[in-house]
């Protein structure tokens, strides 16, 4: 709990992520709107969609709209902090890496995509009822989906469908965030309250760089599906 302005606050999270609760407008500000970074990243993803045709130009617009999502979920539970925000902060982040490894292995194997896209909504239904019901269980549906796409990363260099420079870039970006996210974690040695560098914030700004390189890397699997079929 934390008291601002004379209220009691719940910050679910906030308060493991460093930044001091300040009393404005938004209650974390440099980790909220550090948080839109994966909004740009999405919006970027669907400019690139300008490039592609047919199914993959539909995908990079259907993965960049998740990625705005993700930023925006993140903003309000970093902005406002509410059980909603939370929510939508978990599960915009679960859905991107769920549909990755999803996409991954639909594209590359040839499979349905019609069955690839129930499997997606069957997955976000799924963590969603989960976390209503295990709010705190998050971090375990996280390692869930992180090990889905690591075995769809399996089957996408089985076939030779990763670029591998843009695939070392998104790991080195993610190592980075995932460093700055423990380090800058409350009471890490990079952890400074009032400061307006923010551990937690670079790891938004890197992951949220380190998805959009991974979704580039991994375009060579999708455009490839012709040659497999």
């Amino acid at each position: 709990m934390a008291d601002v302005a004379g209220q009691q606050i719940f910050i679910a999270a906030g308060l493991g992520d460093c930044e001091a609760v300040h009393d404005g407008w938004l209650l974390q500000p440099v980790n909220a709107f550090s948080s839109l970074a994966f909004a740009v990243a999405g919006v970027v993803i669907m400019v690139w969609a300008g490039r592609a045709t047919g199914h993959e130009r539909s995908l990079r617009l259907i993965f960049g709209v998740f990625m705005i999502a993700t930023g925006v979920g993140s903003f309000l539970f970093h902005g406002f902090d509410h059980a909603v925000a939370q929510f939508l902060h978990d599960i915009t982040f679960l859905s991107v890496v769920w549909l990755l490894a999803v996409i991954n292995v639909t594209e590359v194997r040839g499979w349905d995509r019609r069955a690839g896209w129930l499997v997606v909504l069957a997955g976000i239904v799924g963590f969603s009822i989960t976390l209503v019901f295990a709010p705190t269980i998050t971090n375990v549906l996280t390692v869930l989906v992180t090990l889905a796409l690591i075995a769809s990363d399996i089957e996408l260099e089985r076939r030779d469908g990763i670029r591998r420079r843009w695939w070392i870039l998104s790991l080195v970006a993610m190592a980075l965030a995932v460093g700055l996210f423990v380090l800058g974690r409350t009471g890490g040695p990079l952890c400074d309250p009032g400061s307006p560098f923010q551990g937690h914030a670079l790891w938004h700004i890197l992951s949220a760089v380190a998805i959009g390189l991974y979704f580039v890397a991994t375009s060579r699997g999708r455009m490839r599906r012709k040659e497999h079929s």
